[in-house]
């Protein structure tokens, strides 16, 4: 029907067998490709929002609804996302910012983690700069840098979204550089 109407019904007599297909698609495009394309999510009816589909993130919100997975991003896309962020910082120049790549850290009581970039600003303060998917705002990626956040009061714990550093890496560079203070100092 126009519309899709008699799609919708139907789709609700298949229940769940929608859903896995979904997941099993998503999961295992056949272009591997980084958010999405033709072969998963693309079509000639959605394409004004084809820069809003991320094949990914579709995986992780269905592995929770099927299977109470926790949402959760690749290691390898978070580790591409962190490089691009800590690049990015870095081709800022700006006098006094220490930046350091997966610098192993310790505080007494917990377990040691990896920064994946610690910052340290001009006047010596200290920073830790992570990442947390779309789907769990405030929830670092890494479960030592989630106990680091919560009970490390000595070193604040910055977190970005991973999409905004994907797509809007200025913004995130931005944000990050007034939080521990290095805006305008270049």
């Amino acid at each position: 029907m126009p519309g899709g109407a008699g799609f919708a019904q139907r789709v609700g007599r298949l229940g769940l067998v929608v859903f896995q297909d979904a997941l099993r698609i998503l999961e295992n495009c056949p272009e591997k490709c980084d958010r999405s394309c033709y072969r998963c999510l693309r079509s000639y009816k959605n394409k004004f929002e084809h820069d809003l589909l991320d094949r990914h993130v579709g995986a992780s919100l269905l592995r929770y609804a099927l299977h109470g997975t926790p949402p959760a991003l690749g290691t390898t896309r978070v580790e591409y996302s962190t490089d691009l962020l800590f690049n990015d910082l870095e081709r800022q120049g700006i006098d006094g910012l220490v930046l350091e790549r997966n610098q192993p850290f310790s505080i007494p009581g917990l377990t040691d983690a990896i920064a994946p970039i610690l910052v340290t600003n001009g006047s010596g303060r200290q920073f830790i700069v992570g990442l947390y998917g779309p789907l769990t705002p405030d929830e670092p990626c890494d479960e030592a840098l989630r106990d680091l956040k919560e009970f490390g009061a000595n070193i604040p714990v910055i977190l970005e979204d991973e999409l905004v550093v994907r797509r809007n890496l200025p913004t995130a560079t931005a944000r990050l550089l007034e939080l521990i203070g290095a805006a305008g100092k270049q």
